[in-house]
């Protein structure tokens, strides 16, 4: 009979596969060919560009500059896939879906090894399915990579502390030279992702389960070869760049770092943090709709399923062969994970909305068992649909009335540029409410009925169906923040004003930005140019205006009307109206608009 177990088992997970595939791949990798939405997407992708076309793979430079704000993972990976397809907007944002769907992946192995092949499978479906999920992998940033490397840490560390030892002794060399050692390769890389807190969050994690839990004593932690394969990753980027640039690797560890999340850097940024209540509303929202379940207990009890889903037993305990791990006991980790990142946020004083992300692989494990264990979701399903009955009822209302303000005031909750636009007074950059309104009305409707549906079925006894209405509750949010992009698009791409200077602008001209080039940063990118900075040198580009390559490429007013009245034909994009525009400081016969595209205008000192 172990045979054909065996085999029902296989057959189990491989279905398993292909309906996490089925349900992940479309929801992570289609709809990413936006144009670049910035700020921030466009200087991913100049720096990936660059380190491509210039040879340089060491030190990460934006608009020709050094930029040591993060560390060099994502960009080595963006570069290979802009080899791949140098001008697609896609291939750039190709590095958060494949390790999104890495980590779908990865939670649905820890599910399986701490819970059950149910488990493991509704865990997957749910991390896919979340609206943070759905907004975020639709963007080139390091935070899908950070969360993939520190995710296969956290299931390298769960596997081999809860693998089974075969009875003759097979397994026994995994306790050597090969234990753990995914684990340290996973923390290598987190720390090649995004810093110190690679290094951080996993070994805190692991080491507080293990100190709850008393076990595995350090001599099992393998930490000789562990620390050998962690240096091999870590150290040569981080030793080299030491080396070439010492001045930016305090820029990087100490400012960037520690005094970031203090909120005392020396150099300036934008960023507007929310607060601690903001950033607890904005995770479950993120988390939506399997944060509803997110307190559901998962389940209780001794027994575990090996890496197959197949029961463990117990095994025989002797002097020469230790007993074999409950994975059962090991099931702390998750709320350790997720305390952990959370209360590290929640302490800092520089957190922006979307830095939850890295609890979300261990809530959808403990929603995913809380789902396959059943015994606790009922009362939580009352009150999810109760509560999307009433939200739903007041999207629809709120949205038939939205007005401009109330539509930035939501916007400037959720995303960090539209809270800097509200900070230094602006209105809504967009013609009208209405489409955002029609949005917010749409939201309305899936939720009343989907929670509708999902508690109908639940109630009836039909829990599969239950779960993939609160899964198609996810779905169609997805499907509306798509549409939500596409109307934001006009205002944050800055390709037709790129379009526009390309073909206007010839080999000797000047293009220069006002104001911080992070909020047309794909300029670079597009224009295949290096951009002259007027009045913004802040931000990321802070610390290398500082530089002696620097010089004439970042300009004040004066700087400018310099420039303005010599023999270069010069052009000038910028955000800002004439009126509050260094424009307005120009003699007026020498200004001439060419066009405004999107929230852009396009200036020249030469008629056309």
């Amino acid at each position: 009979m172990a045979p054909v177990s065996a085999l029902a088992a296989i057959r189990r997970n491989r279905a398993h596969l292909l309906l996490l595939l089925a349900v992940a791949v479309p929801l992570l990798c289609l709809a990413q060919g936006f144009e670049f939405l910035d700020p921030d997407e466009g200087l991913y992708a100049d720096i990936a560009r660059t380190m491509l076309t210039s040879g340089d793979w060491l030190l990460p430079h934006f608009n020709g500059l050094p930029y040591l704000e993060k560390p060099p993972l994502y960009f080595w990976m963006a570069a290979l896939a802009l080899w791949i397809d140098p001008t697609s907007e896609a291939a750039t944002r190709l590095v958060s879906s494949v390790t999104a769907l890495g980590s779908v992946l990865l939670v649905w192995r820890i599910g399986r090894r701490l819970y059950g092949p149910s488990a493991g499978v509704a865990a997957g479906m749910a991390l896919a399915t979340t609206v943070g999920y759905a907004l975020y992998v639709r963007k080139a940033s390091t935070d899908f990579v950070f969360v993939f490397c520190l995710t296969l840490a956290l299931y390298g560390f769960v596997r081999d502390v809860t693998r089974e030892r075969a009875a003759n002794g097979a397994e026994r060399a995994k306790d050597g030279r090969g234990r753990f050692l995914l684990f340290y390769a996973g923390v290598a890389l987190a720390l090649l992702s995004k810093g110190l807190i690679g290094i951080l969050f996993p070994v805190v994690i692991v080491g507080a389960t293990c100190l709850v839990l008393r076990a595995p004593g350090w001599r099992r932690l393998n930490l000789g070869w562990g620390a050998l394969v962690f240096a091999a990753i870590a150290l040569p980027w981080h030793l080299a760049i030491a080396w070439r640039e010492p001045g930016l690797t305090w820029f990087y560890v100490v400012d960037n770092q520690i005094l970031r999340f203090l909120n005392l850097r020396e150099f300036l940024e934008d960023d507007v943090p929310v607060g601690a209540v903001a950033f607890l509303l904005l995770s479950f929202v993120w988390f939506f709709p399997w944060s509803v379940f997110a307190l559901a207990r998962p389940g209780s009890g001794a027994g575990g399923r090996s890496g197959d889903g197949s029961p463990r037993t117990g095994g025989d305990p002797s002097p020469d062969r230790p007993p074999v791990p409950d994975p059962a006991r090991w099931r702390v980790i998750l709320p350790v994970w997720a305390l952990v990142v959370m209360v590290f946020f929640l302490a800092s004083r520089s957190k922006l909305e979307y830095y939850a992300l890295p609890a979300f692989p261990a809530l959808a494990v403990m929603v995913g068992a809380a789902w396959a264990n059943g015994r606790d979701i009922g009362r939580w399903m009352i009150a999810g649909v109760a509560g999307c009955t009433v939200v739903g009822a007041l999207c629809v209302w709120i949205g038939a009335r939205l007005t401009p303000d109330a539509a930035l005031a939501g916007l400037a909750e959720m995303n960090v540029y539209y809270r800097i636009l509200r900070e230094q007074g602006s209105g809504l950059p967009f013609a009208s409410a209405r489409p955002f309104g029609q949005l917010l009305q749409a939201l309305g409707v899936v939720l009343v009925a989907a929670w509708i549906v999902a508690a109908l079925a639940w109630w009836r006894g039909a829990r599969r169906a239950s779960f993939a209405a609160v899964t198609a509750c996810g779905v169609a949010i997805a499907v509306l923040i798509v549409r939500l992009l596409a109307l934001v698009e006009p205002h944050h791409s800055v390709a037709p004003v790129a379009a526009a200077i390309s073909s206007a602008a010839g080999a000797g001209d000047v293009v220069a930005h006002e104001g911080s080039l992070e909020y047309s940063a794909a300029l670079p990118f597009y224009t295949g140019r290096r951009i002259v900075v007027v009045d913004g040198a802040r931000g990321d580009l802070d610390i290398a205006s500082r530089r002696p390559e620097a010089r004439g490429w970042f300009l004040d007013g004066a700087g400018l009307a310099a420039r303005w009245r010599g023999a270069e034909r010069v052009f000038l994009v910028t955000q800002r109206p004439r009126e509050r525009s260094v424009v307005a400081g120009l003699p007026r016969e020498s200004v001439h608009l060419v066009g405004k595209f999107g929230s852009r205008w396009l200036y020249s000192n030469r008629g056309t």
